[in-house]
């Protein structure tokens, strides 16, 4: 593992939220990713995106790259896979979303998770919330999803880090597919938080401390 100074050299500055809704073209992205991967030794990149009035940063791992951008009306998603995967065919995946005007539903952090993560999508649906991680920026819950028997074929397993403001809502989230899952609901804090995702901060920001 590399120093957090050789990191912060490797900053990856994305573009900001496309103005116009629409899938957006990843290849430069994930060419940049690639040639970042091929000359410099380091396990991981930190990673920026600006989305709606926050950034949204992660250490992205070798050797994901990005592999889809796209935004809608209130919606933004990029996604990453490891380097000759497809968003189609993937064993692992990393995702960053942004849902505009969620925060402000009138229910609490724990209630707003479970009405937009706990989608019962398969007769085995899995569930947790973990709760609140305190944190400089603003504090996110981890959230546990999944479908089928943990390291079995077919089942997925994802693991979400769930930002949150009076206005706003985004995730930070890492999964897996078949073996690849197993073993990262017992883990689950450990492997979202190996990511140090983060929001800044904004102005006036309550529950929201200064990242130094």
């Amino acid at each position: 593992m590399k120093s957090g100074l050789a990191l912060l050299a490797l900053l990856v500055a994305l573009p900001a939220a496309a103005a116009e809704p629409g899938e957006l073209d990843v290849q430069p992205i994930a060419q940049m990713m690639r040639e970042i991967w091929k000359t410099q030794k380091t396990d991981s990149a930190k990673t920026v995106q600006q989305v709606w009035t926050r950034t949204v940063g992660f250490d992205l791992p070798r050797p994901f790259v990005a592999g889809f951008r796209a935004q809608s009306i209130g919606r933004f998603i990029i996604e990453y896979v490891p380097d000759g995967e497809t968003v189609q065919a993937w064993t692992r995946l990393i995702t960053v979303t942004g849902t505009r005007g969620a925060g402000a539903a009138r229910v609490d952090d724990a209630m707003l998770a479970s009405v937009l993560y706990d989608a019962r999508s398969c007769p085995d649906w899995r569930y947790r919330d973990l709760g609140a991680t305190a944190q400089p920026g603003l504090p996110y819950r981890t959230l546990v999803i999944g479908c089928g028997t943990e390291g079995e074929a077919g089942s997925e397993r994802g693991v979400i880090a769930f930002f949150r403001d009076e206005e706003d809502s985004w995730t930070v989230q890492y999964a897996a597919r078949g073996p690849a899952s197993k073993g990262l609901e017992a883990g689950a804090a450990a492997a979202i938080a190996r990511l140090k995702p983060f929001l800044t901060c904004k102005t006036g920001d309550k529950a929201c401390m200064d990242r130094k």
